[in-house]
């Protein structure tokens, strides 16, 4: 089973990186040994409520989420030069709580999730909130299934055979208490989009089979960051970090976070 992942070799810049809902830091693994090529320190926690048993999100609420990433960017900037966050899906908007209350140097936003409103949405799915009514939450459950988020077929396959390894900490369903928190959360954020001064890049992909890119868009307008880009992809799912254009992913990222970094001189020197 994948928990955090730590990447670290006494470098003065570190990138915090916050996986989706349901998911591990497995989502993340390759983008973090591609940042730390390029020295950064990375660390990718595990969620509370994941890694474990689906149930286990049962006791969760989005509360939790929030502090626990503040606090985890509060004990690792003590110890970097600068610090850049990164998340995807969920963790997109835990990086939006963070530059709203901390001095983020920049922040990379993938597949933002303030709505489920994906092409691959049952038709019925307007009947959803129906679901986080007592005592149907408690019973209604929600089952990945294919595409799994990936348009890659190769990757897609790999992603299912450690979905269906038990101890693997990927949930292969989850019930609608774990929704109707990250919509929670998705509410709260939307409250407080204008107040994001933070350098911030949004990465989110047309085809996206959980979140209709309208609601990046969204994100991307009401933000004041004064520095802003976004990137539009073609040819990936809701896992873009995992899917066809992750390169472009990756080097968008890490492009941007090192137009933001004043250690890169100094590391460039160090290489000379």
């Amino acid at each position: 089973m994948i928990r955090d992942i730590e990447l670290k070799s006494g470098n003065k810049r570190a990138v915090i990186l916050f996986h989706g809902l349901t998911g591990t830091p497995f989502e993340l693994s390759r983008f973090a040994k591609y940042l730390f090529s390029l020295k950064f320190d990375v660390f990718v926690p595990c969620l509370p409520g994941h890694c474990t048993k689906p149930s286990a999100l049962d006791k969760i609420i989005w509360q939790d989420w929030s502090y626990f990433a503040q606090d985890k960017y509060k004990t690792i900037s003590n110890g970097y030069n600068e610090v850049f966050i990164s998340g995807i899906c969920l963790g997109a908007l835990l990086c939006l709580e963070i530059s709203r209350n901390f001095p983020v140097r920049a922040q990379a936003l993938l597949s933002p999730t303030l709505a489920i409103d994906g092409w691959n949405l049952p038709w019925y799915k307007f009947l959803l909130p129906l679901a986080f009514i007592p005592p149907f939450i408690w019973f209604y459950s929600y089952k990945e299934s294919d595409p799994y988020g990936i348009k890659n077929e190769s990757v897609r396959r790999q992603v299912l055979r450690i979905m269906q390894n038990k101890s693997s900490g990927v949930y292969e369903s989850y019930s609608a208490i774990a929704i109707r928190e990250l919509l929670r959360f998705s509410k709260n954020v939307k409250l407080y989009l204008n107040q994001i001064k933070t350098p911030t890049l949004v990465i989110h992909s047309k085809q996206d089979d959980l979140c209709n890119i309208k609601n990046a868009r969204e994100l991307y307008n009401k933000i004041s960051s004064k520095d802003k880009k976004f990137v539009e992809l073609h040819d990936s799912y809701h896992m873009i970090t995992l899917d066809n254009e992750r390169d472009m992913v990756f080097k968008e990222c890490s492009d941007f976070f090192i137009k933001y970094s004043e250690c890169a001189e100094e590391i460039d020197e160090e290489s000379g």
